[in-house]
């Protein structure tokens, strides 16, 4: 009994060990947080000294990193479903045409996949420039609504240049002897005045219609109910104000002209006389 065994010492050895480590292992716990105390008010005065600002711009940006490496990390689920399939056809043999699906990036920081197939320009545009959209302004919203009345009015030097320039074509016309240059002269007057009465036409033919919407707005106000002329009916009306503008003669010549075209194409329309035996 008063010897012991040597299995009940060596237990009572790994007792007092156990009990030795275990010490050890709380004083080195108790440094540890000292020195992690130490660390953290030594990093608060050195953050004392910081703005709001950059902590806030630190934080979103750890929050960032954090961020894309959660989706660096974890695959995704069609990725995966994708992967899958193209191993399992490969293994059967089977080779099937990458996509439009194919090509996308899993990512916006992986490279972009291009098909071999499609031919690559010598020029390489390393800098995408915006095309230019070319824009007519009588189509664009951005220049507004047409106002016809201040057009005319803001414009109407042109036609003081227009009278101008057929005065010296006249008096070019007078001096000149050369007869191609003559031609020339005449045929650009004439051109010049069918554009004037084209645009006096024009002109009596919105100030026709400007009162007629003028009497139409006022019989509005007495309570009528508003009458929208047909293109027919505005034809007329634009000939009857023709008309009334031109002497007796004048109207008289257009008329005869008018039944001669008329006689000529009821002519066109007659069958021809067949012949008798």
């Amino acid at each position: 009994m008063a010897s012991r065994s040597r299995d009940e010492e060596d237990i009572d050895q790994g007792y007092d060990y156990d009990e030795e480590s275990s010490d050890q292992q709380e004083s080195d716990l108790e440094d540890h947080g000292q020195e992690a105390t130490k660390k953290m008010q030594k990093l608060k005065r050195s953050l004392a000294h910081v703005s709001f600002e950059q902590l806030a711009d630190l934080n979103h940006k750890m929050d960032q990193e954090a961020a894309s490496h959660d989706t660096t990390k974890r695959p995704n689920k069609t990725q995966i479903l994708k992967d899958l399939t193209a191993a399992s056809k490969k293994l059967r043999g089977i080779r099937q045409p990458k996509t439009k699906d194919d090509m996308k990036r899993a990512s916006k920081h992986s490279p972009m996949e291009m098909s071999s197939k499609k031919a690559v320009s010598r020029l390489r545009n390393v800098v995408e420039s915006t095309s230019v959209k070319r824009r007519d302004p009588r189509f664009d919203k951005l220049s507004g609504k047409l106002n016809q009345d201040l057009f005319e009015k803001t414009y109407d030097f042109v036609n003081d240049y227009k009278k101008e320039e057929q005065e010296q074509l006249k008096k070019r016309l007078a001096k000149t002897k050369d007869l191609d240059q003559k031609a020339e002269i005449k045929a650009e007057l004439t051109k010049m005045k069918s554009q004037e009465k084209a645009a006096l036409d024009k002109k009596r033919k919105q100030d026709l219609a400007r009162e007629r919407k003028k009497a139409e707005a006022d019989l509005v106000k007495q309570g009528k109910t508003p009458y929208f002329l047909k293109r027919s009916e505005k034809r007329k009306l634009e000939l009857m104000d023709k008309y009334s503008q031109l002497g007796e003669k004048s109207v008289d010549r257009i008329l005869e002209k008018r039944r001669k075209k008329n006689a000529n194409k009821d002519h066109r329309h007659l069958p021809f006389k067949r012949r008798s035996n």
